[in-house]
């Protein structure tokens, strides 16, 4: 079996210990791969910028990468992934005043949008994340497994420990759970609507070579631990100001969301 294909059939837990204990990156490339659409997605729905969403991506990796081992016991690796995501978009809009001013424009315009489009996913997007945060972890979970990462019924069930029926009715139980609180937000929509319109729309592909550039992120994180300041600071100098706050809140924020 050659080695793309080796990566490839290894569960997220079985990559977390391999990058963990011998910092392989084909295993955290194979992480980036899998998870970077989700993440990004979540990060532009959350900061209505396509370029801060970037930074905000990068992050979320340096993020995993730094706490790659205590996520080995990380039944669902997306539900960290979309509290950390969450965590970090806020600190960034936080520190940064255009991007405040930025959000609050396209939340204003996401009202006019609204009301002057049919389209179910314009008006659910800005609030599908903060309802899935009320959501107990164990119904995130299984709606990212489900309805965002593409997962099958069996495999939900595999990855939960249990049977295939079990988890489709759990399944069920999250979805309707998910739609009232969207209901307390205003909006009003069908049990087989919101997963036709969650399924088609929710995850989207991330810009090219972002992979890329979160690897070199990643790579410049490690280095900054084991370097002499002068290096470091020549490195950093290469970055943007609004990378280097969300990289530097990277840790905090993935602490500070819980594991």
């Amino acid at each position: 079996m050659g080695t793309t294909q080796w990566v490839n059939s290894r569960t997220d837990q079985e990559l977390l210990r391999d990058y963990s204990g011998c910092q392989s990156e084909d295993a955290f490339a194979e992480l980036v791969r899998r998870h970077v659409d989700f993440v990004y997605s979540v990060a532009v729905r959350l900061v209505r910028d396509t370029h801060l969403a970037e930074d905000v991506t990068q992050g979320v990796f340096v993020a995993l990468a730094q706490n790659a081992q205590p996520l080995i016991d990380c039944t669902v690796l997306a539900g960290w992934l979309h509290r950390t995501t969450r965590n970090i978009a806020a600190k960034a809009i936080r520190s940064d005043a255009r991007s405040r001013v930025r959000a609050q424009e396209a939340a204003a315009m996401n009202v006019v949008i609204s009301a002057a489009t049919d389209s179910p996913w314009e008006h659910l997007a800005p609030h599908l994340d903060a309802a899935l945060a009320e959501l107990t972890e164990s119904d995130r979970d299984i709606l990212l497994l489900r309805y965002f990462q593409k997962r099958d019924f069996q495999t939900v069930g595999r990855t939960l420990g249990v049977t295939d029926d079990t988890a489709q009715k759990r399944v069920s139980r999250a979805v309707e759970r998910l739609r009232e609180s969207l209901a307390k937000r205003g909006i009003t929509i069908g049990a087989s609507g919101l997963i036709v319109v969650i399924s088609a729309n929710a995850v989207q592909v991330a810009p090219v070579g972002l992979t890329v550039t979160i690897s070199s992120a990643v790579a410049l994180a490690g280095t900054t631990i084991v370097t002499t300041a002068t290096t470091t600071a020549s490195k950093a100098l290469a970055m943007t100001s609004l990378q280097k706050t969300v990289i530097g809140a990277t840790l905090v924020a993935a602490i500070s969301v819980g594991i």
